[in-house]
């Protein structure tokens, strides 16, 4: 079990789902973490939990509130060891409806999101790795999807703005582990499949999607949040250092077909 006592990291859209266990299971194990998210949500309810958590509102798709978001890192935690970029959003218009106005939205959560953060933190995640040690790494982890490399359409209309915007994060994830690498940060995803959170319950509450999905699954059950956070706590720690620019799928076995 990965370590975090002393280490410093980021998670955003740190308030539900994903993030909250993510950010959790860090906490659990020693990590000092900001919750990133565009509304408080549950974090005060970690917070309560975990008193070394501190929250941080931001906005991922606006420029001035990352900025203003580590600022307020640099200053409660010097530096960094791991970002998260988790925060995304989901849109379910059909193509021939869909407007350049959502099309937008989705990317500037899903893409552009991570490539802001993911450039604020390079200067505290360089400072984290020099801290630990010529020979130590910092981490970036951002979560993708299944359908950043395949085309899912449990209802015939698949969702064409966030597959693209995923794609984009998956590119992102492999380009900036090269880019990254001379400052000692290592850059990987996670790929979640179908994971109970919020943006899944609607969908699973419908017998014929989740048949859908759990016939295409070998392990034959919906995964769960914490099954995230375990991919990311690996990801992020020493165990990974000569781990990046690759994805971890946490799908049960989907990708295999």
């Amino acid at each position: 079990m990965p370590d975090y006592s002393g280490r410093h990291a980021v998670v955003t859209g740190a308030g539900s789902g994903n993030g909250r266990a993510i950010a959790e299971l860090l906490l659990s194990r020693g990590a000092k973490v900001a919750l990133f998210d565009i509304a408080p949500g549950a974090m005060p309810t970690i917070v309560e939990r975990f008193p070394e958590a501190s929250t941080v509102i931001t906005d991922v798709s606006d420029p001035g509130s990352v900025t203003a978001a580590f600022e307020q890192v640099e200053k409660a935690l010097g530096h960094l060891d791991l970002v998260v970029n988790n925060a995304g959003i989901v849109r379910g218009t059909a193509f021939p409806e869909l407007t350049l106005a959502e099309w937008n939205e989705v990317f500037a959560v899903n893409s552009t999101g991570p490539f802001l953060v993911s450039q604020a933190a390079l200067p505290l995640l360089r400072a984290g790795a020099d801290a630990r040690g010529a020979s130590a790494t910092s981490a970036i982890v951002n979560i993708t999807s299944i359908e950043a490399h395949i085309v899912i359409s449990s209802s015939g209309d698949p969702q064409v703005h966030y597959n693209a915007s995923k794609g984009a994060l998956l590119q992102l994830t492999r380009a900036t582990a090269v880019a990254a690498a001379l400052d000692r940060v290592r850059v990987n995803a996670v790929a979640p499949g179908l994971i109970q959170t919020p943006f899944t319950e609607a969908a699973l509450a419908n017998p014929a999607v989740r048949d859908f999905y759990l016939e295409r699954t070998p392990l034959g059950r919906v995964g769960t949040a914490l099954d995230v956070a375990y991919a990311v706590s690996f990801l992020g720690s020493d165990e990974a250092s000569w781990i990046t620019g690759t994805t971890v799928f946490v799908d049960g076995g989907w990708m295999v077909y």
